[in-house]
């Protein structure tokens, strides 16, 4: 097995090659006066690559670097695994109207047109639609090392799920930290405005609560939920998320809400957030879909 890291590998690469004892290679990258992506693989010491490649923001140029290396390793005749720890476009599963892209369909396609013949990522936003690409397929689950990490930093932690879809999460995080919870039901009208309309259960007096959820992505939501927690007394407001995608000023917006610290994995970096790395967890997952090899 060979491990090459491309540019947003975020240092994972590194991590996996020690951890599995594999040979490690980076990708090289240059750009062509108009801005083009120009991509060179080095030598390969084993014909089944695994690319280290998250395709966080800017999201088309770190999945066509992904695509372009894996091209270059398909020429080479190489078994190529795909790792993408934060996978973009994964949030439109379906169309909603007619004429939609469905982009994480497109994403798939162009994976296994480029070569890739298994994908490794983590927490996928929906993990229905991967069933797409076919079955040489591995999902880190980092929900359990992230709750082990954030159990360290609380003494007298209570989860609260943002919304009704990240119950389950919560729950499971709960019983990890060995703490109560609680999930709120929220409301998104048509401007995509969101508002907190009730809680369900637990007693946020005096404890520390800390906000899960799989993607915190312009910190919307996580902000109303932060308010609502300290208006029910909680002493403190953490927020932790699998990925960390934190637009449009996000962690602003989250310190004026009250939250105290923010958690997560380096599946995408973010230097304001205390993070806990997941190689060991994704490395797993690579030997998983090496046995089905």
């Amino acid at each position: 097995m060979f491990i090459l890291g491309g540019t947003a590998s975020n240092g994972i690469d590194i991590h996996v090659s020690r951890v599995l004892g594999a040979d490690l290679g980076k990708v090289e990258t240059t750009k062509f006066p108009d801005g083009e992506i120009k991509v060179k693989v080095p030598e390969i010491s084993d014909n089944h690559v695994v690319i280290v490649q998250s395709t966080y923001y800017p999201q088309e140029k770190n999945l066509f670097e992904l695509l372009l290396t894996a091209h270059a390793l398909r020429d080479m005749n190489a078994d190529i695994t795909a790792v993408i720890p934060y996978l973009a476009y994964a949030r439109q599963n379906r169309s909603f109207y007619q004429g939609e892209a469905i982009s994480i369909n497109a994403v798939m396609d162009l994976l296994k047109a480029a070569g890739v013949t298994s994908l490794v990522t983590v927490n996928p936003h929906r993990s229905g639609p991967l069933r797409y690409f076919g079955s040489r397929i591995a999902i880190t689950n980092a929900e359990s090392t992230l709750a082990k990490w954030v159990g360290k930093k609380l003494s007298n932690p209570m989860v609260l799920a943002p919304d009704k879809g990240s119950l389950d999460m919560a729950k499971g995080v709960a019983e990890m930290m060995k703490c109560d919870y609680s999930y709120l039901e929220k409301h998104r009208d048509t401007y995509g405005t969101v508002s907190i309309r009730m809680t369900h259960g637990g007693n946020f007096k005096g404890k520390e609560v800390v906000i899960f959820d799989d993607i915190i992505s312009t910190g919307s939501t996580i902000e109303q939920a932060a308010r609502y927690a300290y208006s029910e007394g909680a002493a403190s407001v953490s927020a932790a998320g699998i990925h960390l995608v934190m637009a449009d000023d996000a962690v602003g917006k989250l310190k004026n809400a009250g939250v105290d610290r923010i958690f997560g994995t380096n599946t995408i970096p973010c230097e304001k957030a205390d993070v806990v790395d997941i190689s060991e967890d994704i490395a797993e997952s690579i030997r998983h879909v090496a046995e089905i090899r």
